[in-house]
């Protein structure tokens, strides 16, 4: 645990931006650790990997505790503040309101030095830090990187939208309910240093897009609408209902499509976890949120207080509380149905799907149903394969 200050003692960790196995190179942000009066992003000092995670996002630790095991140059973890890991420019939490006007969105004051430099507009960037803050790495990817960071604009509303790299084939990750795209933060990174072009968005209702979600087909409108706006073919990764919402993509692409990826699919099977989604669309207290997440697997409940917290607020709005009715009944019979979509795709377009046996949310056994076109995986992970077994995803994205 690096000391971030002269007076920290202890940190918790918010974050991981980079996957166990995955590679890092010098000045890559590797976490992102909290204080009591900071939230500051953790570069790498020199080339490397990180091997294996030991402090999970959550966890308190004092100053100088190890956090993880890597593969390079490390600086010693020396408690001193005269010979700390310390964080060179180390961002402050801004306010927590996002608005358009440059002068209000969240940036750390680094980042608005740099894009002032640069010339480059603030709220043309979505940012990857804390609850959306803008950091210096965002900005330098869309000087250097050409980020397509931003929104795009709908007769309904602006959809929240982030797309990386340059090259490569492009890859569309779409995040499943109640969730946004700050899910994929270690997947998009680690597949981006792999040489991909990676686009996330926050679906209707969910995150900062500002269409709401009164049904699915508005869900698969706005996926359709981000499809379109990327270079072909796309590799489409989809969670949970994100997955439904990938399959109906995917149906009406055709073509464009070179394969599709399923992790922990809704709509496979008759049940799915009425607490959980009922729950979640009616929760506005840190308290009910916090015992919801854990749902999710080991990693749901690692949640720091300040993400619960604004959490609670995003889900106090009410947003989900019709798409969750047209999901699933309040006994959880599920609505949708995966399963038909599938068998309409077109037999050229490779289909593989991942369930957790762990899972809570949406049943292993679903995987029965699977048509047989469907190569299906299993993961010994709960709802959030993502987090649980990041390697195993990343590679099954990669290799298909």
């Amino acid at each position: 645990m690096p000391r971030l200050g002269e007076t920290m003692e202890e940190g918790v960790v918010v974050q991981w931006l980079v996957a166990e196995g995955a590679a890092y190179g010098r000045g890559d942000a590797i976490l992102e650790i909290e204080t009591d009066k900071t939230v500051a992003e953790v570069p790498a000092l020199s080339e490397g990997r990180l091997l294996r995670i030991l402090a999970q996002p959550g966890e308190r630790l004092a100053v100088g505790a190890p956090i993880a095991e890597v593969e390079g140059e490390v600086e010693s973890a020396d408690p001193a503040p005269t010979n700390r890991a310390a964080v060179k420019d180390a961002p402050v939490v801004a306010a927590p309101t996002v608005t358009r006007s440059d002068d209000r969105l969240r940036a750390t004051p680094l980042a608005r030095r740099v894009a002032r430099e640069r010339g480059i507009r603030l709220d043309g960037l979505i940012g990857t830090g804390r609850r959306g803050r803008i950091e210096r790495a965002d900005v330098e990817r869309a000087g250097a990187q050409n980020v397509s960071s931003g929104w795009i604009d709908t007769p309904k509303g602006r959809i929240a939208l982030e797309v990386e790299g340059q090259q490569g084939q492009t890859i569309l990750l779409i995040h499943g309910f109640a969730g946004d795209r700050t899910a994929w933060a270690a997947t998009a990174s680690t597949l981006r240093r792999s040489g991909n072009r990676v686009a996330t968005f926050d679906l209707p209702g969910h995150g900062e897009t500002e269409v709401e979600a009164p049904d699915m087909a508005v869900l698969s409108d706005a996926a359709l609408i981000v499809a379109d706006s990327l270079p072909g073919p796309l590799v489409i990764v989809g969670h949970s209902l994100g997955a439904a919402v990938a399959v109906a993509l995917a149906e009406q692409l055709g073509s464009r499509i070179s394969r599709l990826l399923l992790l922990t699919p809704a709509g496979c099977g008759s049940q799915i976890g009425a607490e959980f989604v009922h729950g979640m669309a009616q929760a506005s207290t840190v308290g009910k949120i916090a015992h919801l997440l854990r749902f999710l697997g080991p990693k749901g409940g690692a949640l720091s207080d300040a993400a619960l917290t604004q959490m609670a607020k995003q889900m106090g709005r009410g947003r989900l509380l019709a798409l969750a009715k047209a999901v699933a009944s309040p006994e959880g019979r599920q609505k949708i149905d995966l399963l038909r979509q599938l068998a309409k795709l077109p037999e050229t377009v490779p289909v593989r799907a991942a369930f957790g046996t762990e899972d809570r949310v949406v049943s292993a056994n679903d995987a029965m149903n699977m048509p047989s076109r469907v190569a299906v995986h299993f993961l010994p992970t709960g709802h959030m394969p993502q987090w649980d077994a990041p390697r195993d995803v990343v590679d099954l994205i990669l290799k298909g």
